[in-house]
């Protein structure tokens, strides 16, 4: 079977695990090479630059995640919205909710550009920077979050595609774009003299051509996605739904930077080459995480159609074969990555950097080679989604994720200051697999609740 033959697919019909496959494979596909690319940055510093640079970069994950990326959770929000009104052959509705969406992506990315670009300071301080990769790391975010219109567009814009059964052009832009950040980075870094500055400057290029291609796309797609501009029109009921099912989901994004927050102010007072270590391993996890994170937007968007096409039994059906993808390519993966590590890390700090790689390595040991946990809160949090219950997920993220990771960092690993130094590292790492855990506990209680509540609903609409 070819899995990037078909443009567009119908998840109400036909035999399901073949479409989720044909589904996610070029979903998946899209989200590995856009990490990868965004590696790319961090490999060219540590080419071309030094492990200073490497380091000025890392240490802006968890701010830019912040102000970008939690936001990223709206996106999914419309997603799940327009998957029930494609499945319900809602085309009103299906118009109005793509208009909203595209000009909320806007607004909000116009606020987030403003605010991050003065507010980046502030961030680098509570976090700790070290002080040698302050200014690179302040220029890095300035220029990151400048583009933040055209990121939020492109991924609401690809959201729309992806409701409607297309994954395959998504995939497409994001090669074009990740190729143009490859060769700009490359060039850029050159001819100016500020390295940081140059990857920044690609970063900002690449995202930019992304949302053009997208823009494009919904302007000469047929069907309701489609967008005409003259006749585009905010409506505040796609607007709440889009804010009932995305809202949530984006606390979720956030509580995750900013529970890092803590966690990237210890890691940061180990030094630079720890910073430079760590941000190498979560480039790394951030790929293992590409390799199955995309059927959480699979699990979404069939649970989503076949609940507006009033189809309880593929719902079922949907949500396990996901949740058996999930499992088989996150514990595969992760695996496989952790044990070639050392050469993932050498890639990017440097093979001569031991001690970058020995920190990415401790993390990678919490973090990476247990990954599959993640991936599998990742389709728990995207079936609650569908189901019309977020929030559930996002009070469970709320006390497993930020609560509990406060309490890590403030009541256990002050008492290990007596450690020896990688094993007091290790301690904070291992927060991430602890509250992972913790999470999933509780995902597969709330889920079994959600589960029974919409059975018992659809039997009395029968």
């Amino acid at each position: 079977m070819n899995f990037l033959k078909a443009k567009s697919i119908d998840a109400t019909e036909g035999r399901l695990l073949p479409k989720i496959i044909q589904y996610a494979i070029p979903l998946m596909l899209s989200m590995v090479v856009q990490q990868l690319f965004n590696a790319i940055d961090i490999v060219v510093l540590g080419q071309m630059a030094d492990d200073v640079a490497v380091a000025s970069v890392s240490a802006t994950t968890s701010v830019t995640s912040l102000l970008v990326t939690s936001f990223v959770g709206l996106a999914s929000g419309s997603r799940v919205v327009l998957a029930r009104q494609i499945g319900a052959r809602d085309d009103d509705g299906v118009r109005k909710t793509t208009d909203t969406s595209l000009i909320l992506s806007l607004i909000i990315g116009a606020v987030i550009a403003v605010f991050g670009f003065f507010i980046a300071p502030w961030f680098l301080e509570i976090t700790n920077c070290p002080e040698n990769c302050f200014e690179g790391a302040l220029i890095y975010i300035r220029i990151y979050v400048v583009a933040a219109p055209m990121i939020l567009l492109y991924n609401f814009g690809s959201s729309a595609i992806t409701a409607a059964g297309d994954t395959q052009r998504p995939l497409y832009y994001i090669m074009v774009g990740g190729v143009t950040n490859i060769v700009l980075n490359i060039i850029l870094c050159l001819i100016l003299p500020q390295k940081i500055v140059a990857v920044a400057v690609a970063t900002v290029a690449s995202q930019v051509i992304c949302a053009f291609l997208v823009s494009n796309r919904l302007l000469k797609m047929d069907g309701p996605c489609r967008v005409i501009v003259r006749k585009m029109r905010f409506s505040v009921k796609a607007f709440i739904d889009v804010l009932r099912f995305g809202l949530p989901m984006m606390l979720v994004n956030a509580l995750f930077p900013l529970s890092n927050l803590q966690i990237a102010s210890a890691i940061n007072s180990y030094g630079h080459l720890a910073t430079a270590g760590n941000g190498a391993a979560s480039t790394i996890e951030n790929i293992v995480a590409a390799t199955s994170g995309p059927i959480g937007t699979t699990v979404a968007t069939f649970i989503g159609q076949n609940i507006g096409a009033q189809k309880p039994d593929r719902v079922k059906k949907s949500f396990w074969q996901c949740m058996a993808l999930t499992i088989l390519f996150g514990g595969a993966v992760g695996a496989a990555t952790f044990f070639t590590g050392r050469f993932w890390l050498g890639l990017i700090v440097g093979f001569d950097n031991e001690v970058a790689i020995t920190f990415g390595l401790v993390r990678m040991s919490c973090t990476t080679l247990f990954y599959f946990i993640a991936c599998i809160n990742n389709v728990f949090g995207s079936a609650l989604q569908a189901y019309g219950y977020s929030t559930v997920s996002a009070i469970n993220s709320i006390f497993s994720v930020f609560v509990f990771r406060f309490i890590w960092m403030q009541g256990l690993y002050p008492l290990c200051q007596d450690m020896p130094t990688y094993e007091r590292f290790f301690i904070v790492t291992a927060c991430f697999t602890v509250s992972w855990i913790l999470r999933m506990l509780v995902n597969i209680v709330a889920f079994a609740l959600v589960r029974r509540k919409y059975n018992r609903g659809f039997r009395r609409v029968l």
